[in-house]
């Protein structure tokens, strides 16, 4: 086992140093949650039932919603996400990795033994992660042609 797999599998994700989420409530309109969004300049709301973790909201929910006109006066839980993939303290960062690019995540939120939110956990993390721990490896991969967009992305 290398240095690199070594550490993705001894580490918990709680070494990604992860950001405290935006926490909502089930009942709050969905204007709110977007304009607190805006406000934070965050990408995510996790949304909770009575302080336990019940879904998430998106910035790719707020687009799909103001594409299609939604109505935002009604509760953010009409429009989260409710089947949220998560992790938990005791999880190690090789858990984090894969969950995030099997199921194409971007945050994933940490919970605790009672189903609390207390940390999001995002793509942005785990990079920084890789590059402080292992900048010899990040730094010295050949390019690959092999991983290129063969088409544009977006409009």
């Amino acid at each position: 086992m290398t240095g690199i797999e070594l550490n993705l599998t001894t580490e918990f994700v709680t070494d990604l140093k992860p950001e405290e989420p935006i926490q909502v409530d089930v009942e709050q309109s969905t204007e709110s949650v977007i304009d607190l969004l805006r406000e934070q300049k965050a990408g995510a709301a996790l949304v909770n039932r009575g302080g336990r973790l019940a879904g998430i909201f998106t910035e790719r929910d707020v687009l799909r919603l103001l594409a299609k006109g939604a109505d935002l006066s009604v509760p953010i839980e009409q429009y989260m996400g409710t089947s949220v993939v998560y992790l938990k303290r005791t999880d190690v960062v090789a858990s984090a990795i894969t969950k995030m690019s099997e199921g194409g995540y971007r945050r994933l939120p940490i919970v605790d033994q009672n189903g609390n939110a207390t940390a999001l956990v995002t793509t942005a993390d785990v990079l920084h992660y890789l590059v402080e721990h292992f900048p010899e490896t990040i730094y010295n991969l050949p390019p690959t042609t092999a991983n290129s967009v063969q088409e544009r992305e977006g409009a």
